[in-house]
């Protein structure tokens, strides 16, 4: 039987997040865009598929009730950091029907949402159908929010999942250490972006 395949979740390394000057910037994340370019490096050298979860929210958006103002589409803040951008993604909006399969098998998604969790995207399920056996090594930002809940989402379909410790920040040091008792005693892996690096696509 062949091994699961390796796919990479990159949770939301959009300007707004992970620079100093960010409408929501969360403490420290520039700190691990070193890491992030190795993964995303890795993942390009082993043709690896790379799923991205961006925040696109409209001007309006009720969440900027609780949030200050963050990732309106189509502004600079919501864009990626160029460290975790591939050339020609594929982007996925945040509508039913947007993907079409068969599943790319290299390369980068992006799945637009307004929402923690990447699977509250309507194209998501359908993407990991189409994508077959997989497990799944996820980064980004912010632990306690949405790397928490699009871990979760998947470990809630029965996927492998390792979360990549020197890869992902919290808003708080408390919630990221919440965040990560809570992973693990959904069955999440951890692993550094070293332990990550020594893997194989199918090993």
């Amino acid at each position: 039987m062949s091994e699961a395949q390796l796919v990479f979740l990159d949770i939301d390394t959009q300007v707004d997040f992970m620079l100093p000057a960010g409408a929501l910037y969360v403490p420290g994340a520039e700190t691990i865009i070193p890491n992030l370019q190795r993964l995303m490096t890795f993942a390009a050298a082993q043709r690896l598929l790379v799923l991205s979860s961006a925040d696109a929210h409209a001007p309006d958006d009720p969440s900027f009730a609780q949030w200050p103002p963050h990732c309106v589409a189509g502004t600079p803040g919501q864009q990626r950091i160029a460290e975790t951008r591939m050339p020609a993604p594929l982007l996925l909006l945040n509508r039913p029907g947007a993907f079409r399969p068969p599943a790319p098998a290299a390369g980068q998604v992006i799945l637009e949402k307004i929402d923690y969790d990447v699977s509250s995207n309507p194209n998501f399920d359908p993407l990991l159908r189409a994508l077959g056996d997989s497990r799944f090594v996820v980064f980004g930002v912010a632990t306690g929010y949405c790397v928490q809940a699009s871990a979760l989402a998947l470990r809630r379909r029965g996927y492998a999942v390792i979360v990549v410790t020197d890869a992902i920040r919290g808003i708080t040091e408390e919630g990221h250490q919440t965040a990560l008792r809570t992973l693990a005693e959904a069955g999440v892996r951890f692993a550094s972006t070293d332990d990550v690096l020594a893997l194989s696509a199918t090993g």
